[in-house]
Parts: structure tokens; C-alpha cells; sequence
């Protein structure tokens, strides 16, 4: 699907991208970020529940876990992760688009432990932004999946808007999702499978339909505009 400026989001639900994870190894970079840390197990990302658990995560301690802690400290400390992500952002979403993007500057990093959520609540992304802004931009999200995304330990959405028939949102390592949480309501069931899911997520807007914002980040406090919490490319 390419996005083009002045349409509507006809496909609420999902498209899926496949990406080179050879050229693009998300999962290689962030595995080798937490064996250095002595934070990984010797199953790997999927068996992140092995090494710690956790107390069912609320909206406010969802981005809280050790992992998390890793994840974003990197992202200030290594260059290694923005490289690969620019290039990704630059070869794989920007050409879905006929304009400039304005992009998550720091995408959001997900743990979905056995038997634990990886988002609080179920929710619209519209209702932690100003809800005028956000349907006047009408974001697109984009969620990567490091580790296989199936059943009760991946996103569930709705394929229509205020429709309530909420579906599993499957995904491989090597496929990213497009889709629209904006508008779609969308959370976690608890993991009941064996896996962790961890994955990160990202939003984007075609620059015709930005508009600046001054409202804040709901977890870190940071303006909804470019040079907080966006960028553009």
C-alpha cells in the first residue's frame, strides 16, 4: 500500500512489510546488547522469562523492566541501532510514502513475559494525545517483531473502528505490520503461550499532515513535536 497525502486511511487493519533481516538485524543487535549485560538467557529473546519475571504490568510500570532499562540506555550510548533504523526507516517505509515522513525519533521497545501484559491497558493511541492533533495527522504505527508474534502473546486489535472484535495481530521476525492505533482500539491478553514476544514499535506521519502539538508524552514527559519526539527524513 503506498500512503498518499489527502486520502483517508482506507486499510485500518494490518499490512504487512517484509524487511532483509540479514540487512537489518534488529534481533543480532539488541540480543548482543543483553548478553553483554549478562541479561539473556541461552534461549534467547524468547526465553527472556527465564532469567526474571515479573508482577502483572500496569500502564504505569510497563516500560519498566530490566530489558527496557537496557534498551533505551543504548539507544543513547550506541549509534549502532539509530544506524540500522534510519537505514530501515529510509529503505523500507519512506518509499510507501510520496513526501517527506515525520518519524518516532526513539521507537518503543515491548517485553511480553508468560503469564504478564506488555501494555496496561486496552486503548486508542489518539487518547494519550491531543485527540483533535492526532485526527488531524492521522499517525501510522509499525510494530517489528523480534521474536514470533502469535496467540495470546502479541497485539490484539480491532479491525474497524469501535467495531470490538478484536483479533491477534501476527507477525514473524523479518515482517513489520502497518496499521492504525490511532484510531483502532488495541492492547494484550495475558501470555498464555510458552514464548516471550519483545518487539519495538514505532509511529509515523506524512509531513503534509503534521502539525506541531505541544502536548507531552504520557510516560516521558516529551513534546509531541520534531525535535522531541519526532524527527524527519
Amino acid at each position: 500500500m503506498i500512503y498518499q497525502s489527502g486520502r483517508d486511511n482506507e486499510r485500518l487493519w494490518v499490512d504487512k512489510i517484509e524487511y532483509s533481516i540479514h540487512q537489518f538485524d534488529f534481533k543480532g543487535l539488541i540480543s548482543f546488547w543483553f548478553k553483554d549485560e549478562g541479561i539473556l538467557p541461552d534461549g534467547g529473546l524468547s526465553k527472556l522469562h527465564e532469567y526474571k519475571s515479573y508482577d502483572l504490568f500496569d500502564r504505569e510500570h510497563d516500560q519498566s523492566s530490566i530489558w527496557h532499562k537496557s534498551f533505551y540506555g543504548h539507544m543513547v550510548d550506541d549509534i549502532a541501532f539509530d544506524i540500522n533504523y534510519m537505514g530501515f526507516l529510509e529503505a523500507v517505509i519512506k518509499p510507501r510514502f510520496n513526501e517527506e515522513i515525520v518519524y518516532q525519533k526513539i521507537p518503543t521497545f515491548r517485553v511480553h513475559l508468560p503469564n504478564n501484559v506488555s501494555v496496561g491497558e486496552f486503548h486508542k493511541d489518539r487518547h494519550y494525545r491531543d485527540e483533535k492533533w492526532a485526527n488531524e495527522v492521522q499517525e501510522l504505527n509499525y510494530f517489528l517483531p523480534l521474536t514470533k508474534a502469535y496467540g495470546t502473546n502479541t497485539i490484539w486489535a480491532e479491525t474497524e473502528e469501535d467495531k470490538g472484535d478484536f483479533k491477534e495481530m501476527r507477525a514473524e521476525y523479518g515482517e513489520c505490520v502497518e496499521w492504525n492505533a490511532s484510531k483502532l482500539t488495541h492492547g494484550n491478553k495475558q501470555n498464555l503461550t510458552s514464548l516471550t514476544r519483545v518487539s519495538f514499535d514505532f509511529r509515523v506521519i506524512p509531513i503534509s499532515r503534521y502539525r506541531e502539538s505541544d502536548h507531552l508524552t504520557i510516560n516521558t514527559k516529551i513534546p509531541f513535536g520534531i525535535g522531541g519526539y519526532y524527527e524527519v527524513l
